[in-house]
């Protein structure tokens, strides 16, 4: 069986994400880990006070794990669902976790809402394009729904690799859904003259994907407008290193990354 693990700090919008992953995995015979990683401060080191005053942090939050299982158990009886509390930085917990438990998918609910725009935390941009494994972030008030419409953010500088291919295809034929891949570029007319359109054309061939080119020169925007176009239920980034989607995770285009809180954003690293 699967494993889905859900990263959570107890906010809402976490709790929003660990209701999809369990409906996610409940339709998909998947288990759920749900992971809280407590990074102690640095200001509560070599001193007696402040370890004591982390020792109650810590069962303090190791309560607060405990009512979010017993919450989910109660809402999820037929999901099954593990508890653990880890301490150590954000992206290092995650790799160590991914390799342990050679996870299907990490999950985690985008950052708290300010001045009507849904942030996105750094930390959890940086595992975007840092943990070897797809990662799926899901906004607040998202809710799990099957997902029939699937669109690829496809940058033609930098074609899919085999894995990701046979990874996004898988997703595809599981939900027996619809394949967009959608190009952003400032300049459509150059499209034409870019020799990775054949290869891609050819490595998606058999899922018969639409195939779309947006002119804008706002890459999120354009992205944005089209899947709220379409109806889109999932859109797919593959954040290269030095890509498109790299740069731009790794630079946090927190505003304009606002512009996609209507829908879950997968990533799968290279």
């Amino acid at each position: 069986m699967d494993t889905i693990l859900v990263a959570t700090d107890f906010s809402e919008s976490s709790i929003n994400a660990m209701n999809y992953a369990c409906a996610f995995a409940k339709d998909n015979n998947c288990k759920i880990a749900l992971v809280h990683i407590y990074t102690i401060p640095s200001t509560y080191t070599g001193e007696g006070l402040s370890l004591a005053t982390v020792n109650d942090a810590l069962s303090s939050e190791k309560d607060m794990l405990q009512l979010e299982l017993d919450r989910v158990h109660t809402a999820f009886p037929d999901v099954q669902v593990d508890g653990q509390m880890m301490i150590g930085g954000f992206l290092e917990s995650l790799q160590e976790l991914n390799k342990e438990l050679s996870l299907r998918a990490i999950v985690m609910g985008a950052n708290m809402e300010y001045s009507d725009l849904t942030l996105w935390d750094s930390d959890w941009l940086n595992a975007l394009i840092t943990v070897t494994c797809p990662i799926l972030v899901v906004p607040p008030h998202i809710t799990y729904k099957p997902v029939k419409h699937i669109a690829l953010a496809c940058d033609y500088k930098s074609p899919c690799l085999p894995e990701q291919v046979k990874l996004i295809k898988n997703i595809v034929k599981t939900a027996e859904g619809q394949l967009y891949i959608v190009h952003v570029t400032p300049k459509a007319s150059l499209v034409d003259t870019n020799k990775n359109v054949a290869t891609v054309r050819q490595a998606f061939d058999d899922v018969k994907p639409e195939y779309h080119v947006v002119e804008d020169k706002y890459v999120i925007k354009g992205v944005s407008d089209f899947v709220k176009t379409k109806g889109i239920d999932l859109l797919i980034v593959i954040p290269h290193k030095h890509g498109l989607w790299y740069s731009l995770f790794n630079k946090s285009y927190t505003k304009q990354l606002a512009n996609l809180n209507h829908l879950p954003v997968l990533a799968i690293h290279d």
